[in-house]
């Protein structure tokens, strides 16, 4: 006996000293150097997490299901490959300004395969302990009642969304205050344009965005105002849609954790008191319009799977179908997310229907109501737009990557046919794309005077497949450095991004934008001096897009790894959301692209501890190793 619990000690001891030892190597591989305060972090952090798998008596490697080893072991994989490609992407500062010698992939080596399957391993070892812990934490929290199983009651008073809507309203005011009569970008100049009849109607930047602020300068104009006061108007509307949504956010969070409501005040008062969040309130991008929709929608599919609120109400059908038009109108990869939704719910039925998954009633009609909005945005979309003489948008802005990937090829002189030559020479002379394209941002190429946009869907998709099948490794190169700040957390400059808002160059910066733009800007806090933008600046620290994405990801395996797959579902249109940019980004970062995710991180906390401690049966853990 006594020779067994020394050889246990021994294998303790042996297993704690390679976890250790593989944390220090990832972090050393990730930074580039050993950094001595994230090793000994990662170092701590091990070390805990053996004590608390021993203590509850997990296996190594022991997974609920054979369905979770597979999908843990496969994201192991790729979370650690991802970290080996973020580990030799090199970008200068700022990264958009990097041509092809500044923004480049430094070459592999022999090491790069042996960290793979360090960290591999490492991250496998992580994810068997995380899942086994929350099993065993979530049966302890199941017995003892900490949370109301039920998730407390389906039913959010309006009162108490106003009230908290109109807390945050009140803080987001100075902002407003400030930067009267709004954050105006070149987007939003854009918009003002179409609305003053010195562009046409163009859907580059959705009309349902400039419809909303013409109608908000005719309202102004009605009251003998002028367009500064229906800009300003649609600011304060836009305020008061992000602070409902933030003050719907805090109640419902509290309401299906099952915990008292009290507690959301303390999420009233971190979105109220967040810079980024309050910028973000007065910031005439389409982004916090859609982002609002994007997260309410959200929100309905939780209450779907959780089994919340009475799904045959026509109103809450209704409700959900014009959030998912929103959503569609307010950004043009809406279109794709909301296809893609309406498909895993059409799927969703099918099997319930079936009996194949836990009874969800809800897909159906949810499905439904999906369906009619996707038809009613291709109506607005088609035949209406077309009556109103918009513009479509521009072919290139779909086509930005594989433009970038042909473009990379051009200039570090890839393997073309004559005819692929010629026709990159009809876009763009050869002998300039070494000038103009920029590995992290299309816009340069695309808006180049020289670039001939006509002649590009000429074509195009044909020359791409033939120079993609003769430079394969040129055109990833390509594709990574134009999205790696969405994917890629190890990566120096891809982190929270606090330039955010001044990438945008609003105008409210600039002296005599009022003569150029047609809108009068105004600090109504100048008479409190400068020391007013330390407090309100535009600077604001958000977490990065690739943890984000990163979180998602290990939420919906830990989901499914405990056999609770259809908890997952709430998340898929974050995971959509970065799937379009990951597919046609026009630039390697903008925090602006993925800020619905951002806002949604307490819906995705909601929705893991809900999957967790669902009463359904769970699977037998079968222990291997």
């Amino acid at each position: 006996m006594d020779a067994l619990i020394r050889q246990l000690k021994l294998l303790d001891v042996a297993r704690a000293v390679l976890l250790v030892a593989a944390s220090i190597v990832t972090v050393t591989y990730c930074s580039g150097s050993f950094d001595l305060f994230p090793s000994v972090l990662a170092c701590v952090a091990i070390i805990a997490s053996l004590v608390y798998f021993n203590k509850m008596g997990c296996g190594d490697f022991a997974f609920p299901s054979l369905v979770g080893r597979v999908c843990c072991l496969v994201l192991s994989l790729v979370f650690s490959l991802v970290l080996v490609l973020g580990a030799h992407i090199v970008v200068t500062e700022p990264v958009i300004a990097g041509g092809i010698c500044e923004n480049y992939i430094e070459s592999y080596s022999a090491l790069d395969i042996v960290a793979f399957c360090v960290m591999s391993a490492l991250v496998f070892w992580v994810l068997s302990a995380l899942v086994q812990l929350s099993s065993r934490l979530c049966c302890c929290s199941y017995s003892e009642g900490t949370l109301r199983m039920d998730g407390g009651g389906s039913s959010i008073r309006v009162l108490s969304v106003t009230v908290r809507a109109l807390v945050i309203f009140l803080l987001y005011l100075p902002f407003f205050l400030r930067y009267c009569p709004g954050l105006f970008f070149g987007d939003t100049f854009s918009s003002f344009a179409q609305i003053m009849g010195w562009n046409p109607l163009s859907n580059h930047h959705p009309v349902a965005f400039t419809m909303m602020m013409a109608a908000c300068i005719k309202i102004a104009g009605l009251m003998g105002m002028g367009p500064s006061a229906g800009v300003a108007l649609l600011t304060v509307f836009q305020m008061a849609c992000v602070a409902s949504m933030f003050g719907y956010l805090s109640i419902w969070v509290t309401s299906r954790l099952g915990v008292s409501s009290r507690w959301s005040w303390l999420l009233v008062a971190f979105f109220g008191l967040s810079r980024y969040c309050a910028l973000y309130s007065v910031a005439l991008w389409k982004d916090p319009l859609f982002s609002c929709c994007l997260v309410l929608v959200v929100t309905m599919l939780a209450d779907a799977v959780m089994g919340k609120g009475s799904w045959s109400s026509v109103l809450r059908l209704l409700v959900f179908g014009a959030l998912a038009l929103g959503v569609m109108l307010l950004r043009n990869n809406g279109l794709y997310i909301c296809a893609a939704l309406f498909v895993a719910l059409a799927i969703a039925a099918v099997l319930n229907r079936l009996g194949r998954i836990a009874p969800m009633e809800p897909a159906l009609r949810l499905a439904v109501s999906l369906g009619l909005a996707f038809v009613t945005c291709l109506v607005i979309t088609g035949p209406v737009y077309s009556a109103m003489g918009v513009v479509p948008s521009e072919a290139v802005e779909s086509a930005g990557i594989p433009l970038a990937q042909m473009a990379r090829v051009a200039a570090l002189d890839g393997d073309m046919s004559e005819s692929d030559r010629s026709y990159m020479n009809e876009l763009l002379p050869l002998d300039r794309y070494k000038e103009v394209y920029r590995p992290s941002l299309i816009d340069p190429l695309k808006w180049n005077e020289d670039f001939n946009a006509e002649h590009l869907m000429d074509g195009f998709w044909t020359h791409w497949a033939s120079m993609l099948s003769r430079n394969p490794s040129i055109f990833f190169e390509a594709w990574e450095l134009q999205t790696f700040g969405f994917w890629a957390p190890n990566v120096k400059g891809a982190d929270g991004l606090p330039e955010n808002y001044l990438m945008g160059a609003p105008y409210n910066l600039v002296a005599d934008a009022e003569a150029s733009a047609g809108v009068a800007f105004r600090n109504l806090l100048a008479p409190l001096g400068d020391s007013v933008d330390v407090v309100i600046g535009l600077s604001a620290w958000s977490i990065s897009g690739a943890a984000v994405f990163w979180l998602l990801m290990f939420s919906a395996v830990l989901l499914v790894s405990h056999g609770r797959a259809r908890f997952a579902l709430p998340l898929l249109p974050f995971l959509l959301l970065y799937g379009t940019l990951f597919i046609a980004s026009p630039i390697w970062y903008w925090p602006r692209y993925i800020v619905a995710a951002q806002f949604g991180l307490p819906v995705v906390l909601v929705v893991v501890v809900r999957g967790l401690l669902s009463s359904e049966s769970r699977p037998k853990t079968d222990v291997v190793g």
